[in-house]
């Protein structure tokens, strides 16, 4: 009671009557979710696009904030895809993060994403590797590819507005600063910024600490 009281103190009636009512609708959400995911603690916020649910293993004590965009796309256009989406236990994803696959996304344990962060293992279109999307075609016709696969490991930080593209992979421990982009492989215990993301710094287990790299 002195809880309640004190959030009403601060935030008034309407405050507390609208996060009610949300708190009421997530467990509502929650509940369906577990049961279709296969585990007993999800906690998914408000306005999220969900799609391909039976192409997504998801971990144990899953939290994400609002607006996530979470899609294992297994049909575009006249395209048919296999996809697989796997996250590890307790990672927490904040605000309008898109995580989409055509082939395979795999997050492990523990990962924490910043808002509005992008990790997707396809394209609109081919250019590179021989086979090329001619540029006078729409960009939103031009067939996906699904043959990447993109690879987070556990213990990554990403920053706000992260953006991880196709094919890239994450090593585990891993710091990705705001708003960069990861392009290929990070290697594991590493701190990377810029665009496209470099290492500035790597732990030494030696001495305990973050060391720059020249």
């Amino acid at each position: 009671m002195n809880r309640l009281s004190r959030f009403l103190r601060a935030n008034g009636i309407y405050i507390l009557g609208v996060t009610s009512v949300g708190h009421f609708v997530q467990l509502i959400r929650s509940y369906f979710l577990s049961r279709k995911l296969g585990v007993r603690k999800i906690k998914i916020g408000p306005r999220a696009f969900l799609r391909g649910l039976s192409s997504i293993e998801m971990g144990e004590d899953f939290s994400a904030g609002e607006g996530l965009w979470l899609e294992a796309i297994t049909r575009f256009n006249e395209q048919t895809f296999s996809p697989k989406i796997i996250f590890g236990q307790h990672v927490r994803i904040s605000h309008y993060v898109h995580i989409a696959a055509t082939h395979l996304v795999e997050i492990g344990d523990n990962v924490l994403m910043g808002s509005k962060v992008m990790i997707t293992d396809h394209n609109h279109g081919s250019y590179s590797d021989g086979v090329h999307s001619l540029p006078d075609t729409a960009p939103s016709l031009r067939p996906l590819d699904s043959v990447q696969r993109t690879l987070i490991g556990r213990n990554v930080w990403l920053g706000d507005g992260v953006v991880v593209t196709p094919g890239s992979t994450i090593g585990e421990g891993c710091v990705i600063g705001a708003n960069s982009v990861v392009l290929g492989t990070i290697p594991p215990f590493t701190v990377a910024v810029g665009v496209p993301a470099r290492v500035r710094k790597a732990f030494n287990f030696d001495i305990g600490k973050w060391c720059n790299v020249e």
